[in-house]
């Protein structure tokens, strides 16, 4: 995974000459790497209109802290598509609020903390994951 954008530039207000390639790369790379997992029906339709503008416009400088703000967040959406930890959190979610209602019923009394615990979702995700290949090879 490329390494972390640097935007020490903005803090003095100068543009930034060498800001506007770095950005044109990462996203490059999270639109490839959401493309290569196949997971680009995900993406917004909007969020792939501005990518195709902002690749297609190649840009030299950017001095919009605006924009450089949507690059990002487009960066960042693109990058948690294709994370594993969401896939996760997404399969074990429902497990989770299903069994802390019923050790809520059985008079457990943090059992409504779990449905927010992030750690408890992915293990419920996990468990679910490892029960589906057991039971699928008897």
């Amino acid at each position: 995974m490329p390494a972390m954008i640097s935007l020490h530039c903005l803090s003095c207000g100068s543009p930034s000459d060498g800001l506007a390639p770095k950005l044109l790369d990462e996203l490059s790379d999270a639109v490839f790497c959401v493309r290569r997992s196949r997971k680009w029906f995900l993406v917004k339709p909007t969020t792939k209109a501005f990518i195709k503008a902002f690749i297609a416009s190649r840009l030299e400088t950017i001095r919009s802290y605006v924009l450089i703000k949507a690059i990002v967040k487009t960066i960042m959406e693109l990058r948690r598509i294709v994370s594993v930890e969401r896939r996760l959190v997404e399969a074990g979610v429902g497990e989770a609020w299903k069994l802390s209602e019923l050790a809520q019923r059985w008079g457990h009394k943090t059992a409504r903390e779990w449905r927010n615990n992030k750690a408890y979702i992915i293990v419920q995700a996990l468990t679910l994951q490892w029960v589906s290949k057991l039971f699928r090879n008897i």
